[in-house]
Formats: C-alpha cells, sequence, structure tokens
C-alpha cells in the first residue's frame, strides 16, 4: 500500500544486478549498477512474471517469461508484449540499507514532437493496440479511429489456445482493457472494412461509409483456413461441432463444446493445435492430434526437438495419427474424422488447425507476394501515409536478411510500435528482432529471429528432457534458436540477435558464453 517501506541491505543487491524486496504483502524489484540504486515494481506489467528471475542484459531488464525489455534507467518500456513501462518507487539509502517507499514517482509527461492531425487504425488486434498504447504513452493527443470487425474490445489472442481452454473461462478474462477504448481516447468503430485505398488514405466499409485520415496503419490480420477435404460431401462449415480458434468468438464456442464433449480431434499438428490439445486434455477431454507429418515441427526444429515434443504430448495423453483428411463425417453434426487411407476416427469436436489467410485481399492496387503477404521496406510504408503490420507485412528481416511474413503475436506488437514512432516523424528502418513463446502444456517454449531454412543445427543440452537450446545456422551465421529450459542462453541470444552482435556460429558451437557477452551489450 501507499507510504510503505520495504528495505533490503545494499550487499545483497549485487552490483550491475537486482534483488526483490518484501513486507507483508508488497513487493519491489531493487537493481544496482554504477549510477545508484533504483526500484521498480516487481512483476512485470504483462502478466505478472516476476522479474527478479528475469535476465540483465545491456541497459536492459528482460521478463523471464514473455521478455518484454524494459530500460533499467527508468524503468521505461523497450519491447512488448508489455504494453506499459515500469512503475517505478524512489529509493534513499539508510546506512547500509537501501529503503524504497512504495509512493510511485510520477511517470513522466511526454508531449510529441511532430505528429499528424488524425490517426486511422484498421484493425482491433496486436498491431492496432501497440500503435494506439505507443501514441499516447509518447504525447500524442490528436483524434485516433479504430475499425475492426471484431465486437469484443482488444483481448490477448495468444490466450485463446492456452489456459482458457483448461476450464471455462469468463470472456474478460482475456481483454487487454475492459474499457480500452475510453481509457486511450479512442474512438471505436464496429465494422468491416472491404477497401484500403492508400494514394487517398482512404477506407471504406460494408456499410458504404468511408474514412480518411492523415495517418494509416493497417493491420488486419489473418483469418482462419478450412480447408477443402477431397471427400467432403456436406460442407464443414453446415456440421455442429467443428470449430476453428482464431478469435474469442472461436475459443468461447470451443470451449463451451467442450464441457460437453467427450473426444476431440485436432487436424494439424502447429502451435495452436498442439497448445489446445494439450489444454483439452486437462480439461478431460480425449484428444487425438491428425497431422500429415509423423513429427510435428521436425522441418522448422529439427528431427530431436519435434519427437520430443510429440513425446512430452503423448505423455501426457494426446494420441498421434499421421495420415491426411478424406472428410469430415456426419450428419448435421459431426460424428467422426475419415482418413485418406480409410481409418475413421469417432469424434464430439474437431478443431481445425490447418493455418491463416493473411487479410490482403481489400487493399487497393497492390498484390500480395508469395507468402500472401503485403511487401514493403524495412519502414513499413506502403504509400505516403499509409503502413502496414502484423500478419500481412512482408518486410525485410535484419538478422536473416530475407524479406519475411511472420505470424507473431510480439512481432505485431512491434511492427505497431515502430509505426507509432514513425507517424510522430521517427522514420528509419524496422529491426526488431523476432520473438514467439508457445505453451505446450506445462512446458514453455521460446523462439526467436527467423530461419526460412537452415544447413544445420547447433543444439545444446538434451531435446529429449525438455532442457535444450538450439541455433539454427545457415552459413556460418545463426539465425534464430528455440529453447525449453534455457531462459539464460535464450535471453541472451535474443538480446545479441536484436544488436546485430550474435557471434559466429563456430564460435557459438565452441562454447561462447552468450550470457556474459549480452550483460556487457548496449
Amino acid at each position: 500500500m501507499p507510504g510503505t517501506e520495504i528495505r533490503v541491505a545494499l550487499e545483497a543487491i549485487p552490483m550491475g544486478g537486482m534483488k526483490e524486496g518484501s513486507a507483508g504483502d508488497e513487493t519491489v524489484l531493487f537493481v544496482r549498477d554504477t549510477a545508484g540504486v533504483r526500484a521498480f515494481q516487481a512483476k512485470c506489467p504483462h502478466l505478472g512474471a516476476p522479474l527478479a528471475e528475469g535476465e540483465i542484459c545491456g541497459a536492459r531488464l528482460y521478463c523471464p517469461w514473455h521478455k518484454a525489455a524494459f530500460s533499467l534507467a527508468d524503468g521505461s518500456l523497450e519491447e512488448p508484449p508489455a504494453l506499459d513501462a515500469l512503475t517505478r518507487y524512489p529509493v534513499r539509502i539508510e546506512g547500509s540499507d537501501a529503503v524504497a517507499t512504495l509512493t510511485p514517482e510520477p511517470a513522466p509527461t511526454k508531449t510529441a514532437g511532430a505528429t499528424v492531425g488524425s490517426v486511422l487504425v484498421v484493425g482491433s488486434g496486436a498491431a492496432a493496440v501497440a500503435c494506439i498504447k505507443t501514441l499516447r504513452r509518447e504525447g500524442y493527443g490528436g483524434p485516433i479511429t479504430m475499425v475492426g470487425r471484431d465486437s469484443h474490445p482488444p483481448y490477448d489472442r495468444t490466450k485463446l489456445s492456452k489456459q482458457f481452454l483448461a476450464k471455462p473461462t469468463p470472456p474478460e478474462k482475456v481483454l487487454i482493457e475492459p474499457d480500452f477504448a475510453q481509457v486511450n481516447m479512442v474512438e471505436r468503430i464496429n465494422g468491416e472494412v472491404v477497401r484500403v485505398e492508400p494514394v487517398r488514405r482512404e477506407i471504406t466499409l460494408k456499410d458504404g461509409r468511408t474514412l480518411t485520415a492523415d495517418a494509416i496503419i493497417v493491420a488486419t490480420g489473418s483469418r482462419a483456413v478450412v480447408p477443402e477435404f477431397p471427400g467432403q460431401d456436406v460442407p464443414v462449415t453446415d456440421l455442429g461441432g467443428v470449430f476453428t480458434l482464431r478469435s474469442l468468438d472461436d475459443a468461447v464456442r470451443l470451449s463451451e463444446a467442450a464441457g460437453e464433449g467427450k473426444s476431440v480431434v485436432v487436424v494439424g499438428a502447429g502451435f495452436i493445435g498442439l497448445e489446445a490439445a494439450a489444454f483439452l486434455t486437462k480439461r478431460g477431454l480425449s484428444v487425438t492430434v491428425l497431422a500429415r507429418e509423423d513429427v510435428p515441427f521436425a522441418k522448422r526444429f529439427g528431427e530431436a526437438v519435434g519427437a520430443a515434443l510429440k513425446q512430452y504430448h503423448a505423455g501426457n495423453g494426446v494420441t498421434f495419427e499421421t495420415g491426411s483428411v478424406a472428410r469430415i463425417a456426419g450428419t448435421g453434426r459431426v460424428e467422426a474424422v475419415e482418413t485418406e487411407d480409410g481409418r475413421r476416427l469417432p469424434t464430439d469436436i474437431v478443431l481445425v488447425g490447418a493455418g491463416a489467410k493473411p487479410e490482403t485481399g481489400l487493399i487497393a492496387g497492390v498484390a500480395p507476394d508469395e507468402s500472401g503477404g503485403l511487401e514493403v521496406g524495412g519502414d513499413l510504408k506502403l504509400a505516403e501515409g499509409v503502413w502496414i503490420a502484423g500478419d500481412i507485412a512482408a518486410f525485410p528481416e535484419t538478422a536473416s536478411g530475407e524479406t519475411a511474413r511472420i505470424e507473431h503475436w510480439r512481432l505485431a506488437q512491434q511492427h505497431g510500435t515502430h509505426v507509432a514512432h514513425a507517424i510522430l516523424g521517427r522514420g528509419g528502418a524496422f529491426a526488431g528482432a523476432p520473438f514467439f513463446w508457445s505453451n505446450q502444456g506445462g512446458k514453455r517454449l521460446d523462439y526467436g529471429g527467423y530461419a526460412k531454412g537452415f544447413d544445420r543445427i547447433v543444439l545444446q543440452g538434451d531435446p529429449a528432457a525438455l532442457d535444450f537450446i538450439a541455433y539454427y545456422v545457415t552459413g556460418d551465421r545463426v539465425t534464430a534458436a528455440c529453447s525449453i529450459g534455457r531462459n539464460r542462453a535464450f535471453t541472451a541470444f535474443l538480446h545479441l540477435l536484436g544488436l546485430g552482435r550474435l557471434p559466429s556460429a563456430a564460435d557459438i558451437e565452441a562454447g561462447a558464453d552468450l550470457p556474459a557477452l549480452a550483460r556487457e551489450a548496449e
């Protein structure tokens, strides 16, 4: 509570390190360096991770769970998925102790410099929200209009395939801010955009309305794909019990069905499919994953990592079948999934996890590239005053040198933040390091960077024990890494990758100390 004091011995706070202090139920994080001692809130503002378990790399503090990054100097936000800075508390040195008083220091007031008259945000997902939050945090006071077809306030889509399914969960639990529009002074329009005219900076809604603005960010995201199965005699969408998992409404419907059903077949062994399989198993359902590949993620992570993940899920009750869907059978309601080789998998519920298609068809005069995205330069700009962000952006990814279209929540937030800064007159190319996490049941998998393909893998640790870090190498350059249980090394990798200061693959293979390098890298 305000005014509470928390005291720790100075010698307990290592130089260049941190220490959590407490008084009753209150906690605070002390950090110490040559500039002195500072105190911040002890939990990450994203999902409450204990920051004392995080990593200090250069002048940044990284959250241990989802790699939000904060400045050690003042707690300001440097990387999402957090959307707010750390609360800072005054500290005094009293004898051999550091004493923090839990009366928050005022947040610095910012006034935007070069600004535009009005901002129009097309979409209501990760990039849209990060753009709006950044604009307001940086002092932009002009009108912002957000247009999206989702009727809910902005929500955290990463939660939908995880704990949300493990038990009946109120939808409001995944909202980013229940009163997002009011808190951030946003005019919210619930509607479907059917056309964006980049040259005119104009959008058209399905109901015929048109809107213009001085700056537009287009962040329409993707829609779930439902394939046309070769033997399908009844449209899949006409069958009860068949679901996709892309929106909050999808998750609510699937969760409700799980409360009544006994079995589920998940079509596809991607991240959404395996996350949902893990948490629906916790719900007590019999879960079968049907995928074309025998080892999930083998092409992306390598055979050893893919096999270990499959073994882990199988050990927790998930059944794996290899094959392709011929049809989803049923009269009015799903009864079974039938495979092309003649097997029949009876089930109450089918979750189709066949990927997503970027929503690019509404952009006038711009054709998607082979990935389905809209190709932009490093500034993410499509036309004067118009930017592309998130799933639909095919952009130059710095570390790999590839043009990439990446469907990561945190990357979309990074894009949104970058566009907000561009709107405020801060140009330059986007250079953020991609990162995503996946809760594979009780294990968190971290993946950073971008590897469209790779020549070889430098593997440290034991994938079978789910304690490893794998580096993906092209030539002698590491462009991505995947890890479970190696948070210190992985966070250091992500930090160095973002700075462009990652050692060569040969040096990493020879045992380069990435955490030591990262601590010194600004």
